[in-house]
């Protein structure tokens, strides 16, 4: 793939629901970081989550506006642990980052979640030509079979998705399996109706674990990556305009 932003999603869970929903993006290009609300689109994005209780971030007021720094925004960087820790370069191990890593490197690999506020940083989903790239992190960990087999799980185990039409929050829900079929989770609802195309036009695609973290909170233990190829049926415009998709970063 060619170069690209480095660019992060700002995701809001409201606290009651549980529901999480695409609000934001960040991005950092040439030394400049970027941030803006993500308006495009409906499911799970900024209108859906204005009309379940979200408020803009206090240091981000307004959303139609775009946002720069020359340095990561301080909001965000507070989300960072401070590399004067004791036990910093344990965290950085933990979490299979180098020394040198950057702090959106880092922003990425923790999520930025505090124990205060519902925000976490997640990665986008990268389209370039037919090809697609994908990760995320396990939702739903605690309430199905992962943690009684952590310890059995493997970084490149191999993973199936199969959609869940009964599921009562996200008539998109896609499931996340061990091959022997056992349920780890689910595929984070900001990215079930993509992968609910991908797998209702057949597309080919590898799942794979890419780390874990057994320590973690539970909605950050497992991180899966998807590379995968988007074939004739799917068409990438009708998909982009879709109220109920979300945003791809086409590159």
């Amino acid at each position: 793939m060619r170069k690209r932003p480095f660019e992060l999603w700002l995701i809001w869970q409201n606290a009651e629901t549980r529901q999480r929903y695409h609000v934001g993006r960040l991005l950092h290009q040439d030394g400049i970081y970027t941030f803006s609300y993500e308006k495009s689109g409906y499911r799970r994005k900024l209108a859906e989550a204005m009309e379940n209780g979200y408020r803009p971030h206090l240091a981000f007021p307004d959303t139609n506006r775009v946002y720069t720094s020359n340095k990561l925004f301080g909001p965000f960087a507070r989300r960072l642990p401070d590399s004067r820790r004791p036990d910093y370069q344990t965290i950085l191990k933990d979490l299979g980052l180098p020394l040198d890593c950057t702090e959106m490197d880092l922003l990425r690999a923790s999520g930025g979640i505090l124990a205060t506020d519902s925000y976490e940083f997640v990665s986008p989903i990268f389209v370039e030509e037919n090809q697609f790239y994908l990760d995320f992190f396990v939702a739903g960990w605690r309430y199905y079979d992962g943690e009684s087999m952590i310890d059995q799980l493997r970084r490149g185990d191999t993973v199936d998705f199969t959609w869940d039409p009964t599921n009562p929050k996200d008539h998109k829900a896609v499931s996340v399996l061990t091959v022997g079929g056992e349920k780890l989770g689910f595929i984070p609802a900001f990215y079930s109706g993509w992968m609910f195309e991908v797998i209702q036009k057949k597309c080919r695609y590898e799942a794979r674990i890419e780390e874990m973290h057994p320590k973690a909170v539970p909605h950050r233990k497992v991180n899966i990556s998807i590379v995968g190829e988007i074939n004739e049926s799917v068409d990438i415009d009708e998909v982009l305009n879709d109220k109920e998709q979300l945003r791809l970063v086409m590159c």
